[in-house]
């Protein structure tokens, strides 16, 4: 059993509008569902969980790798995380654990609508759940997030992105581009302001990612999971896809192909 702060539930969050998030999630528009929620957590909480980040150099940070197969890792540069439930601060981890708890995840089936959805509950606070880095220089590339869960061969359905950034300034970067199901066109810049989180459907062309930041930029991660009846996926990680406009690297798609189903956890 994971330590972790005593703090109720509904006091973390504010008030959330379930209609209006639901007719946004819904929106025709979007290429996928999602939504974005600004003054999320109480102020309080949003404080209190942006000041337990560690330092840069302290070494309970896990840096993404930097190569595969011996080749540069050209999808993502300068990402860091603690995902580990020992090294994780124990604020962060509390809060994290009451995002990953039946209260909140009753809040996201009155949002989406989806029959099924279940707790991931792997390593206690979900498989990907933790918080995340990126230095100045760092990008992620386009992608879609994994689609079957691991350990517990279920989809990966939900994911929820959090901002805490405070003091966050355009040139700073950081945004999470929303591209549409063709890689034709980015339709959304979801800036990383502070206390705002991003919750979107995982689907096989939920396009996402993040251009070079320019400053440290915070941010914290959990998924949620669906037992989809004869659900076909079986890939454990992300896939990754160029922009229109960036040259072609080589062994791009090969390269893309052998990391996305990369079983190294």
């Amino acid at each position: 059993m994971i330590k972790i702060l005593y703090i109720k539930h509904m006091d973390i969050l504010n008030k959330l509008d379930i209609k209006q998030l639901t007719e946004e999630w819904t929106d025709p528009n979007k290429p996928y569902p999602y939504i974005v929620i600004d003054n999320f957590f109480t102020d309080e909480v949003s404080k209190e969980f942006a000041n337990s980040y560690p330092e840069l150099d302290d070494k309970r940070w896990y840096h993404f790798r930097d190569s595969i197969h011996g080749k540069k890792n050209v999808f993502e540069q300068g990402m860091m995380g603690i995902s580990n439930v020992a090294d994780l601060p124990i604020y962060a981890l509390s809060i994290i654990a009451k995002l990953n708890s039946p209260e909140f995840l009753n809040i996201l089936k009155q949002i989406t609508n989806i029959d099924g959805l279940v707790l991931d509950t792997h390593n206690e606070i979900g498989q990907w759940a933790g918080i995340r880095a990126m230095k100045p220089g760092a990008y992620q590339s386009i992608h879609s997030d994994a689609r079957l869960h691991p350990h517990l061969g279920i989809e990966k359905k939900i994911t929820l992105v959090g901002y805490l950034n405070e003091e966050w300034k355009e040139s700073d970067g950081g945004y999470t581009e929303v591209w549409n199901d063709d890689m034709s066109a980015c339709v959304d810049k979801v800036a990383p302001l502070f206390n705002r989180v991003l919750i979107f459907q995982n689907t096989d062309k939920s396009y996402h990612g993040v251009p070079e930041v320019n400053n440290f930029r915070k941010t914290f991660l959990t998924s949620y999971l669906r037992n989809t009846p004869d659900f076909k996926e079986t890939r454990p990680k992300a896939q990754f896809v160029k922009r229109p406009n960036e040259s072609d690297v080589d062994l791009w798609d090969e390269l893309s192909n052998q990391r996305a189903n990369l079983k190294d956890y």
